[in-house]
């Protein structure tokens, strides 16, 4: 993938007397092209472009330590083959983004499980000053306190319940003062990203599941989602694996092709800049669902929701999640 995605491309036609190729006409002429143009060669890292990773100003997150990792009810659940085994992504707060916003809305409160036992593995955007996981008095409950403003915070748990039916558990958030309440159960969790709107400012929780009860290779992606006309755009994020630990980065174009279709076109590599993979798939009503692919062909999904914005880098937002084909038997096909 060229550098042209993430800058202003000026052609050297221009030696020519021809006028500059804009951005955004350069991609919705990549968009026509088999695999929106986009190569399986190796990269620098950050695509050579770090500086506009940088203004994205994407959520860090990091590991914490947990209590209730050594807990003897949740050996036990790990040690069943029969029980479910699941990682579930939390992330809350603007999506996309508003840095215009002046107020920070406060997410402090619990996340329950109905039967069966949390660990914290990783928090995202968690600020000393304001947001921290509480100690742990339960295995059933995570207990934090999460402010925002204008980005978002997360929490990406390990999730064990020996129920042998998914539709009757379910994950409940709860505000420290009562006032939110939202329960979603495993199934739907489990069959794709679930989202709510809190108040009229742009809040809001989304929530997303894998299964962790098989060996392959699966993790969650995030990032900006940024319009740049009606229509037509690019977006840039960060892979994680299934515990939320960044493996890589990914970044491409989306927008209506001539034929009218929706479609995006993105590259991911690791940390070194070697190539992963291409993300290729269509989008729409704030879904997208896609194939990885690899030199040899299809080697797994990705499925995610989105929300876009106009603006810099900073703008719009998705998250999502993937696996190699042998474990994402829960994802949609494209």
């Amino acid at each position: 993938m060229s550098a042209r995605l993430l800058t202003p491309l000026v052609l050297t036609t221009l030696a020519l007397g021809c006028a500059p190729v804009s951005l955004e006409d350069q991609i919705a002429s990549d968009l026509e092209l088999a695999n929106g143009g986009l190569d399986t060669t190796d990269e620098a890292p950050d695509f050579g472009d770090s500086a506009t990773f940088a203004a994205a100003t994407l959520e860090p997150e990091h590991a914490v330590p947990d209590g209730m990792d050594t807990d003897a009810a949740v050996a036990t659940l790990r040690a069943d083959r029969a029980a479910t085994h699941l990682r579930v992504a939390l992330v809350w707060g603007q999506l996309p983004p508003d840095r215009a916003a002046t107020t920070p809305h406060d997410w402090s409160g619990r996340v329950a499980i109905s039967r069966g036992a949390l660990v914290v593995r990783r928090v995202v955007g968690f600020e000393d000053a304001t947001d921290r996981v509480l100690p742990r008095t339960a295995r059933d409950a995570v207990a934090f306190e999460s402010q925002t403003q204008p980005f978002a915070d997360g929490l990406v748990l390990e999730v064990l319940t020996d129920a042998t039916d998914l539709s009757t558990v379910s994950l409940t958030y709860t505000s420290r003062d009562g006032a939110v309440s939202a329960a979603v159960p495993l199934a739907a969790l489990v069959a794709g990203p679930q989202t709510r709107d809190v108040g009229t400012d742009g809040n809001r929780m989304t929530a997303m599941a894998l299964r962790a009860d098989d060996a392959c290779d699966r993790g969650f992606v995030r990032g900006r989602w940024q319009a740049l006309r009606p229509g037509l755009g690019r977006f840039l994020g960060v892979a994680t694996d299934s515990d939320g630990a960044p493996i890589g980065r990914m970044r491409g174009i989306w927008g209506q092709r001539a034929d009218g279709g929706q479609a995006f076109f993105g590259k991911y590599i690791d940390g070194e800049g070697r190539f992963r993979g291409l993300m290729i798939g269509s989008y729409a009503d704030g879904a997208f669902r896609g194939r990885w692919l690899v030199g040899t062909g299809d080697h797994g999904l990705i499925h995610g929701m989105y929300r876009d914005g106009a603006g810099e880098a900073i703008g719009g937002a998705f998250v999502g999640r993937w696996a190699e084909t042998s474990c994402a038997a829960d994802l949609p096909q494209p």
